[in-house]
């Protein structure tokens, strides 16, 4: 560690805030307590966080993002302040023997795939890892020019001819900053492989984006699907016909799922009907292994040259391996044509509690952190803890006159009111502020279902993209910079609501314009409902219910809205579509002035001029 005075902040000025939360940081981490930031986007959350940390002197970072992409601002910073960092994400990704072949592989299934062609010899790449040293592999990661991660991976395989993802871990010993995606924190497993010697004790860790704890348990969920279930028997009784018993349940168990149907929403299954198979979990781990094994030998017959091998009956291993946690339920999911059936436990903290409570100090942050209280009430980590809102103590980051916020009042998106005709009202907003407005537009909508009802009613000469399930954030700037007058329609939190960024090639914001479609409450189905009565059994069903609707809202909400700011010199127009937008809690949580209340189009269509004016 270098000593505190050749610390530099790599910027000119400070902003407003900034060197207050990093000696905040600074005292957070000698201290060995928890620190919860709630810092605006734009602020300069990373840089302060990083200051704050090498003032401390910590000596081992653990740095955790949502995403691939997360990671490159991190490292942009790192780079800036001259600190030693590795990063690590899906080994996957950037494999040069397996990331363009065999593309169904779970990331398990990859792993033993690698470890296989390891053991045999076959992987020039990680047999070349002996003959670089991790001085050669530090000085090409730092040196590169370039801040994307999959990329610099990549480029280790193909300058360097090594392994991308151990060349990393390598690094680890040295590096002050391990910056990952979630998993290497939250997956017990994943930790305690891949960061051995480290335990959680050792480790400082930084949690970005923390409201997605709210909802951590997504990190474990598994999901299978009747064809996942004949594809293992067809496995079982091609490779290991002697394993009668488990042929037997798996194809009782299959009878029985065939009889399900997709739901039309999320629907909880009796844990019951899969305890046959769930109690035959050891003896599919040997079958498995077993199949595997051959299958891999079988591959090595016709060459010496790795090929990827799946194996079906691994994915219900892992399916298995989920549903059999005592803490654990069984749902039917709908949308799609074949019923799929995920299990996952319902409780966030069953995820997160141990290493949040066992890391020698933890600093969360988020642009829109829940209540302080959740950190307790929802993740049950009782240790000590600071809450910092940086625009509550030094002011708000974007002048309060750079926003104008119109709510209509004449349209919705609650259950029971919900109509062709409503959806077309809310369409005629959108097509509005389309063809009235200057630049890109982000429209979010509570649910997949409810933005192809609306969209669907918008003219076919409006420019649009809409968010898929397989939508990437590269897509959707590519079609932003084809057609900058297009509407982004996305998923309230999802990847566009949450993780675009328009800008030019200056890194200048063009967006403007976000729309809100209804208020995103979570959908009232048997999944929402398991979460509310767990978490009631911890707190009580008041508490419980503010933070499964309101606070959940909040944070979907204020993440949508944080898209169109990137400095505080943005000027930005928000229109909320939905009546609900006015009621005192929703109010009280979202703490946006509202400049207008419409009610019709009409009234809307007054204020347009003001609007392009405000903006340009």
């Amino acid at each position: 560690m270098r000593e505190l005075a050749e610390i530099r902040f790599p910027y000119r000025e400070f902003r407003k805030g900034q060197k207050e939360l990093a000696d905040e940081i600074e005292k957070s981490v000698r201290s060995n307590k928890l620190l919860i930031i709630n810092a605006p986007t734009g602020f300069g959350k990373t840089s302060a966080v990083i200051y704050g940390l090498l003032k401390a002197k910590a000596e081992k970072v653990l740095y955790v993002v949502r995403t691939v992409n997360e990671i490159d601002p991190v490292i942009r910073e790192l780079k800036g302040f001259g600190a030693k960092f590795t990063f690590l994400f899906s080994a996957r990704r950037s494999c040069p023997l397996f990331s363009s072949k065999g593309t169904d592989l779970t990331p398990e299934e990859f792993w033993e795939n690698c470890r296989l062609t390891r053991i045999k010899g076959l992987c020039t790449f990680y047999l070349n890892l002996e003959s670089i040293n991790e001085q050669e592999t530090w000085n090409y990661v730092k040196d590169h020019y370039s801040f994307h991660a999959v990329k610099v991976a990549r480029d280790i395989a193909k300058h360097l001819k090594v392994c991308p993802f151990f060349a990393l871990r390598s690094l680890i010993g040295d590096s002050t900053f391990i910056v990952a995606v979630y998993p290497y924190l939250f997956r017990k497993d994943i930790f305690t492989y891949f960061l051995e010697p480290y335990s959680y004790e050792d480790l400082v860790v930084v949690v970005d984006e923390a409201h997605s704890l709210l909802d951590a348990q997504s990190l474990v969920e598994r999901t299978i699907t009747p064809s996942v279930l004949r594809l293992s028997i067809n496995d079982i009784k091609t490779h290991s016909p002697e394993a009668k018993e488990l042929l037997n349940t798996l194809e009782k168990t299959l009878g029985t799922v065939s009889r399900l149907r997709p739901p039309t929403r999320i629907r909880i299954v009796d844990k019951k009907i899969f305890e046959p198979l769930i109690n035959m979990e050891d003896q599919i781990i040997d079958v498995t292994e077993d199949i595997r094994r051959k299958k891999f030998e079988q591959a090595l017959t016709g060459g010496s040259k790795p090929t990827a091998v799946s194996t079906p009956l691994y994915r219900l291993v892992l399916w298995i391996n989920i549903a059999s946690m005592e803490s654990s339920k069984i749902f039917l999911e709908p949308g799609s044509e074949e019923v799929r059936i995920k299990a996952t436990p319902v409780d966030p903290s069953v995820i997160v509690s141990d290493p949040l409570e066992k890391a020698r100090s933890v600093i969360l942050m988020s642009g829109t952190m829940p209540p302080g209280e959740f950190v307790e009430e929802v993740l049950n980590v009782k240790r000590e803890r600071t809450y910092v809102d940086v625009e509550m103590q030094f002011g708000p980051f974007i002048p309060r006159d750079n926003i104008y916020t119109v709510v209509a009042l004449n349209v919705t998106t609650k259950y029971k009111e919900r109509s062709g005709m409503m959806f077309r009202r809310i369409s005629e907003y959108l097509a509005l502020m389309a063809r009235e407005l200057p630049g890109p537009k982000l429209a979010v909508y509570p649910s997949y279902d409810i933005m192809k009802e609306i969209v669907s009613k918008l003219p076919v000469d409006i420019p649009l993209i809409v968010e898929g399930r397989g939508t990437s954030l590269e897509e959707a700037k590519l079609k932003v910079e084809e057609n900058l007058d297009v509407i982004v329609n996305a998923v309230a939190g999802g990847k566009l609501a949450e993780g675009v960024e328009f800008t030019d090639y200056e890194g200048s914001n063009l967006l403007h314009t976000v729309i809100i479609v209804g208020v995103p409450y979570p959908q009232p189905d048997d999944y929402t409902k398991e979460q509310l009565d767990t978490l009631a059994s911890r707190i009580g069903k008041s508490r419980a219910r503010y933070y499964t609707y309101e606070v959940k809202a909040f944070v979907r909400v204020r993440q949508a809205l944080g898209r169109a700011i990137r400095s505080p010199r943005d000027k930005v127009i928000y229109l909320l579509l939905d009546k609900r937008f006015i009621n005192k809690k929703l109010r009280g949580l979202i703490k946006l002035p509202i400049n207008r209340l419409v009610s019709s189009i009409s009234e809307l269509s007054e204020l347009i001029d003001k609007m392009r004016s405000f903006i340009s």
